[in-house]
């Protein structure tokens, strides 16, 4: 099952396909964050030449879990992608991912200081 994933950000929105088994994924593009309209233009016509089994919509969430102001931003793409592709739309909670960028960058900045105290 080949899926193609996306990242839904204010400026701009992350498109990855995976491979026909839909084990490994890469980078495909990413393009502008314009109008809904646009969007999903652009993401069913990617979506059609890569023939695609399933969109997989990323869904961020906050420190506590909650990933109502990431679906509030989502609503007008989730709600165009249904009512103008057939293929199916699942969500991917990206929660785990959010924290573990922090983590990261809370010890990068933490190396950084102890090398700086040197």
């Amino acid at each position: 099952m080949k899926f193609l994933a996306i990242d839904y950000g204010s400026k701009n929105i992350g498109i990855a396909i995976s491979d026909p088994l839909g084990i490994v994924s890469k980078p495909l593009t990413t393009i502008s964050n314009t109008s809904t309209t646009k969007n999903v233009v652009h993401i069913i016509n990617i979506a059609d030449t890569e023939q695609v089994d399933k969109i997989i919509l990323g869904l961020a969430t906050d420190s506590q879990g909650s990933n109502y102001q990431s679906l509030k931003h989502h609503d007008k793409l989730i709600y165009s992608l249904r009512n103008h592709s057939t293929i199916p739309i699942a969500f991917w909670d990206e929660s785990d991912t959010s924290i573990r960028a922090n983590q990261l960058q809370t010890k990068k900045n933490q190396s950084r200081q102890s090398i700086h105290a040197i």
